[in-house]
Protein backbone atom coordinates (compact mmCIF):
# COMPACT_ATOMS: atom_id res chain seq x y z
CA UNK A 1 0.00 0.00 0.00
CA UNK A 2 1.34 3.46 -0.88
CA UNK A 3 1.59 6.36 1.54
CA UNK A 4 -1.61 7.73 -0.01
CA UNK A 5 -3.56 4.71 1.26
CA UNK A 6 -6.43 3.15 -0.64
CA UNK A 7 -10.20 2.77 -0.80
CA UNK A 8 -12.05 -0.46 -0.10
CA UNK A 9 -15.37 -0.57 -1.92
CA UNK A 10 -17.64 -3.49 -1.06
CA UNK A 11 -20.82 -4.25 -2.98
CA UNK A 12 -23.53 -6.21 -1.18
CA UNK A 13 -25.96 -7.97 -3.50
CA UNK A 14 -29.42 -9.43 -3.05
CA UNK A 15 -31.86 -10.72 -5.65
CA UNK A 16 -29.22 -10.20 -8.36
CA UNK A 17 -28.91 -6.49 -7.67
CA UNK A 18 -26.50 -4.33 -5.65
CA UNK A 19 -28.46 -3.37 -2.53
CA UNK A 20 -25.67 -1.97 -0.38
CA UNK A 21 -22.34 -0.20 -0.85
CA UNK A 22 -19.67 0.20 1.83
CA UNK A 23 -16.73 2.53 1.24
CA UNK A 24 -13.84 2.48 3.70
CA UNK A 25 -10.70 4.55 3.39
CA UNK A 26 -7.19 3.92 4.68
CA UNK A 27 -6.04 7.32 3.47
CA UNK A 28 -3.74 8.94 6.07
CA UNK A 29 -5.87 12.02 6.69
CA UNK A 30 -3.81 12.96 9.76
CA UNK A 31 -0.61 13.19 7.72
CA UNK A 32 -0.71 17.04 7.76
CA UNK A 33 -0.02 16.88 11.51
CA UNK A 34 3.60 16.21 10.43
CA UNK A 35 3.78 19.87 9.42
CA UNK A 36 3.11 21.19 12.92
CA UNK A 37 6.11 23.03 14.35
CA UNK A 38 7.72 23.42 10.92
CA UNK A 39 8.20 26.62 8.96
CA UNK A 40 6.02 27.27 5.91
CA UNK A 41 9.13 26.99 3.73
CA UNK A 42 9.79 23.49 5.08
CA UNK A 43 6.16 22.49 4.54
CA UNK A 44 6.27 23.64 0.92
CA UNK A 45 9.30 21.40 0.39
CA UNK A 46 7.52 18.42 1.94
CA UNK A 47 4.14 18.67 0.19
CA UNK A 48 5.15 17.39 -3.29
CA UNK A 49 7.12 14.52 -1.76
CA UNK A 50 4.23 13.34 0.41
CA UNK A 51 1.45 13.95 -2.12
CA UNK A 52 2.67 12.70 -5.49
CA UNK A 53 -0.79 12.55 -7.12
CA UNK A 54 -1.66 15.98 -8.50
CA UNK A 55 1.51 17.28 -6.84
CA UNK A 56 1.24 20.67 -8.54
CA UNK A 57 -2.34 21.22 -7.39
CA UNK A 58 -1.28 20.21 -3.88
CA UNK A 59 1.68 22.60 -4.04
CA UNK A 60 -0.52 25.37 -5.44
CA UNK A 61 -3.08 25.07 -2.66
CA UNK A 62 -0.30 24.84 -0.07
CA UNK A 63 1.61 27.93 -1.24
CA UNK A 64 -1.57 30.00 -1.39
CA UNK A 65 -2.46 28.98 2.17
CA UNK A 66 1.06 29.76 3.43
CA UNK A 67 1.28 33.11 1.63
CA UNK A 68 -2.02 34.21 3.11
CA UNK A 69 -1.08 33.07 6.60
CA UNK A 70 2.22 34.97 6.35
CA UNK A 71 0.66 37.93 4.53
CA UNK A 72 3.18 37.55 1.73
CA UNK A 73 2.26 39.12 -1.60
CA UNK A 74 3.24 37.67 -4.97
CA UNK A 75 3.38 39.05 -8.50
CA UNK A 76 0.16 38.53 -10.44
CA UNK A 77 2.28 37.09 -13.28
CA UNK A 78 3.57 34.40 -10.89
CA UNK A 79 0.01 33.53 -9.94
CA UNK A 80 -0.91 33.18 -13.64
CA UNK A 81 2.09 30.92 -14.26
CA UNK A 82 1.15 28.71 -11.31
CA UNK A 83 -2.39 28.45 -12.68
CA UNK A 84 -0.94 27.35 -16.01
CA UNK A 85 1.06 24.60 -14.32
CA UNK A 86 -2.00 23.28 -12.49
CA UNK A 87 -4.01 23.30 -15.73
CA UNK A 88 -1.20 21.41 -17.52
CA UNK A 89 -1.32 18.84 -14.75
CA UNK A 90 -5.09 18.47 -15.13
CA UNK A 91 -4.63 17.76 -18.84
CA UNK A 92 -1.90 15.22 -18.11
CA UNK A 93 -4.03 13.45 -15.48
CA UNK A 94 -7.00 13.23 -17.85
CA UNK A 95 -4.75 11.91 -20.61
CA UNK A 96 -3.26 9.25 -18.30
CA UNK A 97 -6.73 7.94 -17.48
CA UNK A 98 -8.01 8.10 -21.05
CA UNK A 99 -4.92 6.61 -22.70
CA UNK A 100 -3.98 4.01 -20.08
CA UNK A 101 -7.23 2.94 -18.39
CA UNK A 102 -9.88 3.33 -21.06
CA UNK A 103 -8.50 0.93 -23.72
CA UNK A 104 -8.71 -1.98 -21.28
CA UNK A 105 -12.43 -1.46 -20.79
CA UNK A 106 -13.04 -2.09 -24.49
CA UNK A 107 -10.49 -4.88 -24.86
CA UNK A 108 -7.87 -2.79 -26.63
CA UNK A 109 -4.17 -2.58 -25.83
CA UNK A 110 -2.57 0.64 -24.66
CA UNK A 111 -0.91 2.57 -27.48
CA UNK A 112 2.24 3.77 -25.75
CA UNK A 113 3.27 5.93 -28.68
CA UNK A 114 1.08 8.69 -27.34
CA UNK A 115 2.44 8.43 -23.79
CA UNK A 116 6.06 9.27 -24.54
CA UNK A 117 5.72 13.03 -23.98
CA UNK A 118 3.70 12.89 -20.76
CA UNK A 119 6.24 11.78 -18.09
CA UNK A 120 8.43 14.88 -18.59
CA UNK A 121 5.60 17.30 -19.28
CA UNK A 122 5.42 18.94 -15.85
CA UNK A 123 9.18 19.24 -15.48
CA UNK A 124 9.32 21.01 -18.83
CA UNK A 125 6.35 23.23 -17.95
CA UNK A 126 8.00 24.36 -14.72
CA UNK A 127 11.22 25.06 -16.56
CA UNK A 128 9.33 27.15 -19.16
CA UNK A 129 7.80 29.24 -16.37
CA UNK A 130 10.53 29.49 -13.73
CA UNK A 131 13.77 28.38 -15.43
CA UNK A 132 15.86 25.27 -14.91
CA UNK A 133 17.00 26.27 -11.42
CA UNK A 134 13.82 28.09 -10.38
CA UNK A 135 11.37 26.76 -7.85
CA UNK A 136 7.68 26.81 -8.67
CA UNK A 137 5.25 27.18 -5.79
CA UNK A 138 7.75 28.71 -3.40
CA UNK A 139 6.73 31.73 -1.33
CA UNK A 140 8.04 34.32 -3.78
CA UNK A 141 9.40 32.62 -6.92
CA UNK A 142 11.03 34.53 -9.74
CA UNK A 143 9.28 34.20 -13.07
CA UNK A 144 11.58 33.27 -15.98
CA UNK A 145 9.05 32.81 -18.75
CA UNK A 146 10.05 30.99 -21.91
CA UNK A 147 6.90 31.70 -23.88
CA UNK A 148 8.00 29.72 -26.93
CA UNK A 149 8.90 26.77 -24.75
CA UNK A 150 5.48 26.85 -23.16
CA UNK A 151 3.81 27.12 -26.56
CA UNK A 152 5.60 23.94 -27.57
CA UNK A 153 4.11 22.20 -24.52
CA UNK A 154 0.64 23.40 -25.47
CA UNK A 155 1.28 22.02 -28.97
CA UNK A 156 2.23 18.65 -27.44
CA UNK A 157 -0.98 18.53 -25.42
CA UNK A 158 -3.03 19.61 -28.42
CA UNK A 159 -1.40 17.16 -30.82
CA UNK A 160 -1.63 14.23 -28.41
CA UNK A 161 -5.28 14.99 -27.70
CA UNK A 162 -6.07 15.33 -31.40
CA UNK A 163 -4.32 12.15 -32.52
CA UNK A 164 -5.07 9.83 -29.60
CA UNK A 165 -8.38 11.07 -28.21
CA UNK A 166 -10.51 13.21 -30.51
CA UNK A 167 -9.42 12.59 -34.08
CA UNK A 168 -9.83 16.33 -34.67
CA UNK A 169 -8.45 19.52 -33.07
CA UNK A 170 -9.42 19.76 -29.38
CA UNK A 171 -10.96 23.20 -29.81
CA UNK A 172 -13.20 21.87 -32.56
CA UNK A 173 -14.31 18.97 -30.37
CA UNK A 174 -14.98 21.38 -27.50
CA UNK A 175 -17.31 23.42 -29.70
CA UNK A 176 -19.52 20.36 -30.23
CA UNK A 177 -22.90 21.15 -28.68
CA UNK A 178 -25.30 18.94 -30.61
CA UNK A 179 -26.14 15.38 -29.57
CA UNK A 180 -26.34 14.26 -33.21
CA UNK A 181 -22.78 15.47 -33.79
CA UNK A 182 -21.65 13.73 -30.62
CA UNK A 183 -23.15 10.40 -31.68
CA UNK A 184 -21.72 10.78 -35.20
CA UNK A 185 -18.28 11.23 -33.60
CA UNK A 186 -18.84 8.05 -31.62
CA UNK A 187 -20.07 6.18 -34.72
CA UNK A 188 -16.90 7.05 -36.63
CA UNK A 189 -14.91 5.09 -34.00
CA UNK A 190 -11.77 6.87 -35.17
CA UNK A 191 -10.05 6.75 -31.76
CA UNK A 192 -9.96 4.35 -28.81
CA UNK A 193 -12.06 6.71 -26.61
CA UNK A 194 -14.73 6.93 -29.31
CA UNK A 195 -14.80 3.16 -29.57
CA UNK A 196 -15.19 2.81 -25.80
CA UNK A 197 -18.09 5.26 -25.77
CA UNK A 198 -19.65 3.31 -28.63
CA UNK A 199 -19.31 0.18 -26.51
CA UNK A 200 -20.91 1.93 -23.52
CA UNK A 201 -23.81 3.12 -25.67
CA UNK A 202 -24.36 -0.12 -27.57
CA UNK A 203 -24.39 -2.17 -24.36
CA UNK A 204 -26.98 0.10 -22.77
CA UNK A 205 -24.66 1.50 -20.11
CA UNK A 206 -25.19 5.22 -20.73
CA UNK A 207 -27.38 5.62 -17.62
CA UNK A 208 -25.12 3.49 -15.41
CA UNK A 209 -24.47 5.15 -12.05
CA UNK A 210 -26.84 8.00 -12.79
CA UNK A 211 -27.99 8.69 -9.22
CA UNK A 212 -28.33 12.41 -8.71
CA UNK A 213 -26.19 14.22 -6.16
CA UNK A 214 -25.76 17.94 -5.63
CA UNK A 215 -22.57 19.63 -6.79
CA UNK A 216 -20.30 21.25 -4.24
CA UNK A 217 -21.24 24.92 -4.66
CA UNK A 218 -18.99 27.91 -5.03
CA UNK A 219 -18.63 29.50 -1.61
CA UNK A 220 -16.85 32.33 0.11
CA UNK A 221 -13.40 31.37 1.33
CA UNK A 222 -14.41 32.54 4.79
CA UNK A 223 -17.21 29.97 4.88
CA UNK A 224 -14.78 27.08 4.44
CA UNK A 225 -12.36 28.72 6.87
CA UNK A 226 -15.06 28.87 9.53
CA UNK A 227 -16.09 25.25 8.87
CA UNK A 228 -12.51 24.04 9.32
CA UNK A 229 -12.28 25.85 12.66
CA UNK A 230 -15.15 23.89 14.18
CA UNK A 231 -14.55 21.27 16.92
CA UNK A 232 -15.61 18.48 14.53
CA UNK A 233 -13.22 19.61 11.78
CA UNK A 234 -11.36 16.28 11.69
CA UNK A 235 -14.60 14.43 11.08
CA UNK A 236 -15.56 16.97 8.41
CA UNK A 237 -12.26 16.37 6.59
CA UNK A 238 -12.87 12.61 6.68
CA UNK A 239 -16.61 12.71 5.83
CA UNK A 240 -17.30 16.12 4.31
CA UNK A 241 -20.80 17.43 3.75
CA UNK A 242 -22.00 20.90 2.83
CA UNK A 243 -25.25 22.06 4.40
CA UNK A 244 -25.56 18.54 5.85
CA UNK A 245 -25.52 16.98 2.36
CA UNK A 246 -22.83 14.91 0.57
CA UNK A 247 -21.60 16.78 -2.52
CA UNK A 248 -19.75 16.06 -5.73
CA UNK A 249 -16.74 17.91 -7.11
CA UNK A 250 -15.41 16.63 -10.44
CA UNK A 251 -14.95 17.33 -14.13
CA UNK A 252 -18.70 16.78 -14.48
CA UNK A 253 -19.62 19.49 -11.99
CA UNK A 254 -17.13 21.88 -13.64
CA UNK A 255 -18.49 21.21 -17.14
CA UNK A 256 -22.16 21.15 -16.14
CA UNK A 257 -23.08 24.37 -17.94
CA UNK A 258 -21.72 23.29 -21.35
CA UNK A 259 -24.54 22.68 -23.87
CA UNK A 260 -23.33 19.16 -24.67
CA UNK A 261 -23.33 18.16 -20.99
CA UNK A 262 -26.79 19.66 -20.54
CA UNK A 263 -28.04 17.62 -23.50
CA UNK A 264 -26.39 14.44 -22.24
CA UNK A 265 -27.82 14.94 -18.76
CA UNK A 266 -31.25 15.38 -20.28
CA UNK A 267 -30.93 11.96 -21.95
CA UNK A 268 -28.74 10.01 -19.50
CA UNK A 269 -28.75 11.94 -16.24
CA UNK A 270 -25.36 11.91 -14.50
CA UNK A 271 -24.67 8.42 -15.79
CA UNK A 272 -21.55 6.91 -17.29
CA UNK A 273 -21.84 8.47 -20.76
CA UNK A 274 -22.28 11.97 -19.34
CA UNK A 275 -19.33 11.58 -16.97
CA UNK A 276 -16.96 10.25 -19.62
CA UNK A 277 -17.98 13.01 -22.01
CA UNK A 278 -17.35 15.62 -19.29
CA UNK A 279 -13.75 14.43 -18.91
CA UNK A 280 -13.25 14.57 -22.66
CA UNK A 281 -14.84 18.00 -22.79
CA UNK A 282 -12.57 19.36 -20.06
CA UNK A 283 -9.49 17.94 -21.77
CA UNK A 284 -10.54 19.51 -25.08
CA UNK A 285 -10.82 22.93 -23.42
CA UNK A 286 -7.36 23.03 -21.86
CA UNK A 287 -5.08 23.86 -24.82
CA UNK A 288 -7.20 26.92 -25.61
CA UNK A 289 -7.37 27.93 -21.94
CA UNK A 290 -3.59 27.65 -21.66
CA UNK A 291 -3.10 29.86 -24.71
CA UNK A 292 -5.42 32.47 -23.17
CA UNK A 293 -3.50 32.38 -19.87
CA UNK A 294 -0.17 32.63 -21.67
CA UNK A 295 -1.33 35.68 -23.62
CA UNK A 296 -2.60 37.27 -20.42
CA UNK A 297 0.67 36.57 -18.64
CA UNK A 298 2.69 38.05 -21.49
CA UNK A 299 0.53 41.18 -21.46
CA UNK A 300 0.68 41.64 -17.69
CA UNK A 301 3.12 44.22 -16.38
CA UNK A 302 5.76 42.91 -14.02
CA UNK A 303 5.82 44.14 -10.45
CA UNK A 304 2.07 44.02 -9.86
CA UNK A 305 1.39 42.43 -6.49
CA UNK A 306 -1.45 40.03 -5.78
CA UNK A 307 -2.54 40.81 -2.23
CA UNK A 308 -3.30 37.86 0.05
CA UNK A 309 -6.92 37.28 1.01
CA UNK A 310 -7.27 38.41 4.60
CA UNK A 311 -9.49 36.37 6.88
CA UNK A 312 -8.33 35.28 10.30
CA UNK A 313 -4.88 36.69 11.05
CA UNK A 314 -2.19 34.04 10.81
CA UNK A 315 -4.47 31.73 8.83
CA UNK A 316 -4.44 31.03 5.10
CA UNK A 317 -6.70 29.03 2.84
CA UNK A 318 -5.71 27.71 -0.58
CA UNK A 319 -8.49 26.35 -2.79
CA UNK A 320 -7.59 24.82 -6.16
CA UNK A 321 -9.57 22.96 -8.82
CA UNK A 322 -7.43 19.85 -9.25
CA UNK A 323 -8.03 17.24 -11.94
CA UNK A 324 -10.35 15.20 -9.71
CA UNK A 325 -12.13 18.07 -7.98
CA UNK A 326 -11.75 20.88 -5.49
CA UNK A 327 -8.77 20.70 -3.17
CA UNK A 328 -8.48 22.77 0.02
CA UNK A 329 -5.44 23.47 2.22
CA UNK A 330 -5.65 25.48 5.45
CA UNK A 331 -2.53 26.67 7.30
CA UNK A 332 -2.46 28.22 10.78
CA UNK A 333 0.69 29.97 11.99
CA UNK A 334 1.92 30.75 15.50
CA UNK A 335 5.34 32.27 16.19
CA UNK A 336 6.40 31.72 12.60
CA UNK A 337 5.71 27.99 12.45
CA UNK A 338 2.72 25.85 11.52
CA UNK A 339 0.44 25.27 14.49
CA UNK A 340 -2.21 23.40 12.50
CA UNK A 341 -2.49 22.20 8.92
CA UNK A 342 -5.59 20.71 7.25
CA UNK A 343 -6.15 19.21 3.81
CA UNK A 344 -9.55 18.40 2.33
CA UNK A 345 -9.22 16.42 -0.92
CA UNK A 346 -11.83 15.70 -3.62
CA UNK A 347 -11.68 11.96 -2.90
CA UNK A 348 -13.34 12.54 0.49
CA UNK A 349 -16.22 14.38 -1.19
CA UNK A 350 -16.78 11.97 -4.08
CA UNK A 351 -16.12 8.73 -2.16
CA UNK A 352 -18.12 9.69 0.91
CA UNK A 353 -19.98 6.59 2.19
CA UNK A 354 -23.24 8.23 1.06
CA UNK A 355 -21.77 10.20 -1.83
CA UNK A 356 -21.87 10.02 -5.60
CA UNK A 357 -19.98 6.73 -5.98
CA UNK A 358 -21.92 4.91 -3.26
CA UNK A 359 -25.23 6.06 -4.71
CA UNK A 360 -24.18 5.40 -8.28
CA UNK A 361 -23.23 1.79 -7.58
CA UNK A 362 -26.53 0.98 -5.89
CA UNK A 363 -28.90 -0.92 -8.13
CA UNK A 364 -26.30 -2.31 -10.54
CA UNK A 365 -27.24 -5.77 -11.86
CA UNK A 366 -25.34 -8.41 -9.88
CA UNK A 367 -26.24 -11.69 -11.59
CA UNK A 368 -22.86 -11.93 -13.34
CA UNK A 369 -19.92 -11.02 -11.09
CA UNK A 370 -17.53 -10.42 -13.99
CA UNK A 371 -20.00 -8.03 -15.64
CA UNK A 372 -20.65 -6.32 -12.31
CA UNK A 373 -16.93 -5.82 -11.73
CA UNK A 374 -16.49 -4.31 -15.17
CA UNK A 375 -19.46 -1.96 -14.82
CA UNK A 376 -18.54 -0.89 -11.30
CA UNK A 377 -14.92 -0.31 -12.35
CA UNK A 378 -16.05 1.78 -15.31
CA UNK A 379 -18.12 4.00 -13.06
CA UNK A 380 -15.46 4.33 -10.35
CA UNK A 381 -12.91 5.22 -13.03
CA UNK A 382 -15.28 7.84 -14.44
CA UNK A 383 -15.47 9.56 -11.04
CA UNK A 384 -11.77 8.86 -10.44
CA UNK A 385 -10.27 8.55 -6.96
CA UNK A 386 -6.81 9.99 -6.33
CA UNK A 387 -5.70 6.67 -4.85
CA UNK A 388 -6.00 2.99 -5.65
CA UNK A 389 -9.04 0.99 -4.64
CA UNK A 390 -10.09 -2.60 -3.97
CA UNK A 391 -13.47 -3.71 -5.26
CA UNK A 392 -14.98 -6.53 -3.22
CA UNK A 393 -18.29 -8.42 -3.24
CA UNK A 394 -20.43 -9.78 -0.45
Amino acid sequence: MSIEGELRIELQSQDQQVRGVTIQSSRPLQLPSLFEGKTPEAVLQMIPMLYSVCANAQAGAAVTACRQAMEVGVESRVSLAESMLILCETAREHLWRILIDWPGFSGETVNRTYLSDLPELMKQAKCACFGEQGEAFSLQPTLQLDSEGFRRLIDILSRTSEQAVFGLPPGQWHSMCDMDDFHRWIDDKATAPARLLANVRDKGLCHLGGAEITALPDFEVQSMDQRLQQPDADRFVALPEWDATPRETSALTRQATHPLIKALQSDYGSGLMTRMAARLLELSSIPGALIDLLHKLMGEKSGQQLEPVHGTKGVGLGIVEAARGRLTHRASLADGVISRYQILAPTEWNFHPEGVVARGLLGLPAGDEAALRRQASLFINAVDPCVGYRLEFA
